[in-house]
């Protein structure tokens, strides 16, 4: 072979020749270009446009009074779904600016259609119905939320009567719980009900504010005169509720009958009817709240809490892991806001059953929140 004469890179190599055994390259067809860019942009635009719309629908005026109107729909289930998204839209106000003239909770027409489907579905022949009965505490507790006592308190007494449900009455004397409450906050100047999570104010009362009120926070008869029949209810978990709202309606006949509920045969009726009269500077539930205090430092007996049938064991358990350990630290809290009113004897006795609890209770928040109380109710003698 003569030196002119050239090889192949591949041939000395000894490599196979690549360029025979790739498919032949060709441009991209316009199906493939439309399946791979322009459908997933069509898809992506839409969803934009969907969200969007919902969106613009969400905060227009024209389908919030769609809502309104369908809370007169002959349709069952359309009256209970509007009456279901005015609540959370409700709900959604419940921190928004007091002076806000537009807000939903103000609304007339919105206080009228709930308040016309809860009387609509207490004039109901179906009592036992579970469904109608479901219906009618989801309104009662929506009544809370509607700051327009002239339409809503009329509705909500047909609702606490004995004549209705239990569960029905409780849902609608918690409601009576946060419309008093907005009232006596606004006539105090005090955050009577502060938001789920938050700090309580454990800084005792001013003593210029005058309580007990002059006169209730509700002027409603129907009202008043419900309240007081269920505050004397066979079912102690109504006569309880009834304790907790005779504290926001504050005013004589209110503190009155507090202190005969303060004689009560259930406990939490008579710790109730106790934070009640301490939210209204009263201190004649004072002993109540040591016993309760003092009891509630008291862990569980282990010796008969084993001879207990197990459903009971459970209840017991709810009770002082829960309703109890609730109690005690509103009572704390109670202690705290009324502590310029207590006589110096009582001090000392609750100095120390509050001390027991910082350092014996089980329950790590109660342990908190008598230390903390404990620092507030000291700090001024310190500084003395």
């Amino acid at each position: 072979m003569s030196s002119d004469q050239s090889v192949p890179d591949d041939a000395e190599s000894g490599s196979p020749d690549i360029s025979q055994e790739l498919p032949p390259v060709t441009p991209p067809s316009a199906g493939f270009i439309l399946q791979l860019f322009l459908i997933p942009a069509f898809i992506v635009a839409a969803v934009i446009g969907v969200w969007g719309l919902f969106g613009q629908l969400a905060g227009s005026e024209v389908n919030l009074d769609q809502l309104i109107a369908e809370l007169g729909n002959n349709n069952e289930h359309r009256r209970w779904r509007a009456a279901h998204n005015l609540y959370v839209l409700l709900q959604n106000e419940r921190n928004a600016d007091p002076a806000d003239v537009n807000r939903l909770n103000v609304r007339r027409d919105i206080a009228e259609g709930l308040t016309r489907l809860l009387n609509d579905s207490l004039d109901s022949p179906a009592t036992n119905d579970p469904k109608v009965i479901n219906h009618q505490v989801f309104l009662a507790r929506t009544m809370g939320s509607l700051e327009s006592d002239a339409i809503v308190l009329p509705t909500l007494a047909r609702a606490m009567n004995e004549r209705q449900d239990i569960d029905v009455r409780k849902s609608a004397v918690m409601s009576l719980v946060l419309i008093a409450a907005r009232h006596f906050a606004e006539r105090t100047n005090t955050a009577v009900l502060p938001d789920k999570g938050a700090v309580p104010d454990l800084t005792p009362l001013d003593v210029n504010i005058l309580l007990p009120l002059p006169s209730p926070t509700i002027d409603h008869q129907e009202i008043l005169a419900e309240l007081t029949n269920a505050a004397q209810d066979q079912d102690p978990s109504i006569r309880h509720i009834a304790a907790y709202a005779l504290g926001l309606i504050s005013g004589p006949d209110a503190m009155e009958q507090l202190k005969v509920l303060l004689l009560d045969n259930d406990d939490f009726t008579q710790v109730n009817a106790a934070i009640a009269l301490s939210r209204n500077a009263d201190v004649a539930g004072i002993p109540t709240i040591q016993r309760f205090l003092r009891e509630g430092s008291t862990p569980v007996d282990a010796a008969s809490f084993s001879t207990l049938p197990v459903a009971e064991q459970q209840e017991a358990l709810a009770a002082q892991l829960f309703d109890q350990s609730t109690a005690v630290v509103t009572c704390l809290t109670a202690v705290s806001k009324l502590w310029n009113h207590i006589a110096d004897e009582d001090k000392a006795d609750l100095l120390s059953v509050i001390e027991k609890l910082r350092s014996d209770h089980a329950s790590p928040g109660i342990r908190l929140h008598a230390t903390a109380v404990l620092r507030i109710l000291q700090t001024p003698a310190e500084a003395a």
